[in-house]
């Protein structure tokens, strides 16, 4: 049986820690600074962006544009409010 509060909460973004809960359910953490990879992410028409942590801050860059986040609630609400959705892991 499907519960109210599940179909509601559907479709968002969340974070606990270190880790990224995706809209379609999967469980990611956040590549360092020493890891040479980074979630992928994809916010429309050729708008693809990567999520790593750079200089001890959340980056998110799309390779002609970086947006640095303070904690991973402010990351949740800028992914959320863009509709984002998880590609899968990649290289920076």
């Amino acid at each position: 049986m499907i519960k109210l509060k599940d179909l509601l909460s559907e479709g968002k973004w969340k974070a606990k820690g270190k880790y990224l809960y995706t809209p379609t359910g999967e469980t990611t953490s956040i590549p360092g600074t020493n890891d040479r990879d980074a979630i992928l992410v994809d916010t429309g028409f050729r708008d693809n962006w990567h999520i790593y942590i750079h200089g001890g801050k959340l980056r998110l860059y799309n390779g002609k544009t970086d947006k640095f986040f303070k904690n991973t609630n402010d990351l949740v609400k800028w992914l959320n409010k863009n509709k984002a959705s998880y590609v899968g892991i990649d290289n920076r």
